[in-house]
């Protein structure tokens, strides 16, 4: 029942990236906004504070531990917390005392910025006990690798060949025929890839993540901006391994880039307007 609701989730996250990423001369259907559910678009921010971004912060312990692999270049360490849905929608403040407490954006994690960041753009997320990767036009692919050393991971390794060949579409019905396929899993070789993935310590897990090039223009009070701008829009294919959960659900992640390539642009069919 949670890969179907997950599933779901992502085929709307799909059209929402299909619409809004149009020519902003083309008229987008009244009805479009229905699709956004709890959600909410507009570009408002509630950053961490200090006192939050220091509980943010990974244990020293796991900082030490490893030192020697951070130390090497397109390497991170991280913690993620669970999404609570406190911030579905940017509009409205949920008070409860747990909303209230939670830490802004620690949910969601850019690999391609290297920093906590809004859901829609975020290549990974927890929700539920799942890493999601389901950002605003982009193609993200997670694996299950198993326990082995993240040190070891290269591109050669098993369960990569799929992530090295995969070829993302420009044409956005081929794009969509993707995604679809990547929300309800594909095997391949032994593994299976797909947009959600069961979160698991002591687990280390590869990931291809194509942010398409694009724009996602939206209208505010009659100011008109693109969701995406200032964002970097790369095609990025790495490994991660969850080296601590904590009580609260929270997992610690040590990650590493393993090949990065140029993103392409999702080419859409002109609409004919009536």
């Amino acid at each position: 029942m949670q890969f179907r609701v997950f599933a779901i989730s992502s085929l709307l996250m799909l059209i929402v990236s299909q619409i809004y990423a149009q020519p902003p001369q083309i008229e987008r259907p009244k009805s479009a906004n229905s699709i956004f559910g709890s959600r909410s678009f507009f570009p408002l921010r509630k950053k961490a504070t200090k006192e939050q971004k220091k509980q943010l912060q990974p244990r020293v312990e796991d900082l030490q531990t490893y030192a020697q692999f951070l130390a090497h270049p397109k390497t991170g360490i991280f913690r993620l917390l669970p999404d609570l849905e406190c911030e579905t929608n940017s509009l409205v403040i949920k008070a409860d005392e747990t909303c209230l407490k939670a830490i802004p954006e620690s949910s969601f994690y850019s690999f391609r910025e290297q920093e906590h960041t809004r859901e829609i753009q975020a290549d990974i997320r927890l929700k539920s006990n799942h890493f999601i990767s389901d950002g605003i036009l982009s193609q993200g692919i997670l694996v299950n690798l198993g326990d082995v050393a993240l040190q070891n991971v290269t591109t050669e390794s098993a369960g990569l060949k799929f992530l090295n060949d995969y070829a993302p579409q420009e044409l956005n019905k081929e794009a969509q025929k993707q995604f679809l396929q990547m929300a309800n899993g594909i095997k391949f070789g032994g593994h299976e890839y797909r947009t959600i993935v069961s979160a698991n310590e002591n687990t280390t897990y590869a990931m291809r993540v194509v942010a398409y090039k694009g724009s996602v223009v939206r209208s505010y009070r009659g100011f008109r901006f693109d969701l995406l701008q200032g964002d970097k829009r790369i095609d990025l294919t790495l490994a991660f391994r969850v080296i601590r959960q904590d009580k609260d659900g929270g997992l610690t992640l040590v990650w590493k880039e393993l090949a990065r390539r140029k993103s392409p642009r999702i080419k859409f069919e002109k609409r004919k307007i009536q």
